[in-house]
């Protein structure tokens, strides 16, 4: 009798060793997001503290497994620096980072200080990135104010186009004569 027994005590030993040394799978987490619709979302950067974008759009969706949130069907966007309008954006759609960077298909920015209508990127291009620290990256760059007009490739540039870099520079300036009004509601050249 207690040979059976202890018999029964090994292999019920060599079984819970087996069964605690394997690996328990782990569930896979549900991939549900958040989705949002006729959205008014605002966005404060932890990068840039200063400033905050606000966006009017038809859908959002947050995907908690990349931690980025897609606006679709963008009404508005802008941005404000110390609570003043600073630019206007216009896009098909937005994807903002779990770093809160926008990136882009391609993008119209309207930079209310100095006029400048910025249009980055062309449909088929790379994305367009809209940093908080460092500005605009693109593919490819067509810049408009009252007295010039720049298109080139490569694009980097600070949120004032102060520091703009670019490859394959097509520039024209216009001078002479008074300079013509600010197109933009609400800039100055």
């Amino acid at each position: 009798m207690v040979r059976p027994a202890l018999i029964a005590l090994v292999v019920i030993g060599v079984l819970s060793l087996f069964l605690v040394s394997r690996p328990v799978p782990t569930p896979a987490a549900p991939n549900r997001g958040v989705k949002l619709e006729n959205v008014r979302l605002t966005l404060y950067p932890e990068q840039d503290p200063k400033a905050r974008w606000e966006f009017a759009a038809m859908q959002v969706e947050q995907d908690p497994g990349t931690r980025e949130a897609r606006v679709t069907g963008l009404q508005s966007g802008q941005r404000f620096v110390e609570n003043r309008l600073d630019m206007r954006l216009s896009a098909p759609e937005v994807t903002i980072d779990r770093a809160d960077n926008l990136r882009l298909p391609y993008a119209r920015v309207e930079i209310l200080k100095g006029c400048y209508t910025v249009n980055l990127g062309k449909p088929g291009e790379m994305p367009v990135t809209i940093d908080q620290r460092e500005g605009f990256r693109a593919p490819s760059v067509f810049i408009t104010a009252p007295s010039l007009e720049v298109q080139g490739k490569d694009f980097k540039s600070d949120f004032g186009i102060e520091n703009p870099s670019w490859r394959d520079p097509i520039e024209k300036f216009i001078s002479g004569g008074e300079q013509p009004p600010c197109p933009i509601e609400g800039g100055s050249s």
